[in-house]
């Protein structure tokens, strides 16, 4: 289910070193925003690799400036990682129940993820406590997806398993609906942007949202 709603919306598929990046904004058509109507469309406005954190807090600053030129509220889709698949097996050799830890977490894994992240969590609420600072509205929008999460919604489960085929099929994906080719990251960027656009959650946190401009009328109402 697509859920209508108008927001600026940055997706990331974050990780330590380099992020996919995709920045979606309503399809107002040949119009702007307050002579055209809504098609419920979203295109893109922006797509790459971020590689440093000036390219971070350029993409962050961009979705804030986009969203006050088109007085929309803020929106971050980005994905988060499954925990750990822990398991206790049989010996088959002494009968003993072992401890078999997830390969796919080592130590060096666990750190990356928490450091790449890490490097968005800060531009986000550096960006967030300056909107508090200057009163510019509430908190950037944020929602955190697991990557069969969005899959499931994007792809269906109908898909490869094996992460090679999966990128594969998010890069078709993207040249299908956007009409451009990209490197895997921010394909899935992209997609994890699709996925934000069909989250109750992200269109519960929208319609939630109050722009200062509505607060400003709400109060001369009230007054």
């Amino acid at each position: 289910m697509i859920y209508e709603f108008e927001a600026v919306l940055l997706a990331l598929d974050p990780a330590l070193h380099t992020s996919g990046a995709a920045l979606l904004v309503p399809d107002y058509g040949p119009m702007d925003r307050l002579s055209s109507t809504f098609s419920g469309e979203y295109v893109l406005h922006e797509f790459g690799r971020v590689e440093t954190q000036n390219e971070r807090e350029r993409y962050i600053n961009t979705l804030l400036e986009l969203a006050e030129e088109l007085k929309l509220p803020p929106v971050i889709v980005a994905e988060t990682w499954d925990p750990p698949r822990n398991k206790h097996r049989r010996n088959p050799a002494n009968g003993e129940v072992e401890y078999v830890p997830d390969q796919k977490w080592s130590f060096k894994t666990v750190l990356g993820i928490g450091e790449g992240w890490g490097r968005w969590s800060a531009e986000i609420e550096t960006a967030n406590e300056y909107r508090r600072e200057e009163g510019l509205g509430p908190d950037i929008v944020l929602e955190r997806v697991l990557p069969n999460e969005w899959r499931d919604v994007v792809f269906g489960t109908k898909r490869p398993k094996d992460s090679a085929s999966l990128k594969a099929v998010a890069q078709r994906y993207f040249e299908g609906v956007f009409g451009y080719q990209a490197i895997a990251d921010v394909a899935e960027a992209a997609c994890i942007g699709l996925y934000g656009l069909r989250s109750k959650t992200v269109f519960d946190a929208v319609l939630a949202y109050e722009l200062p401009s509505a607060k400003k009328r709400r109060s001369k109402r009230a007054s």
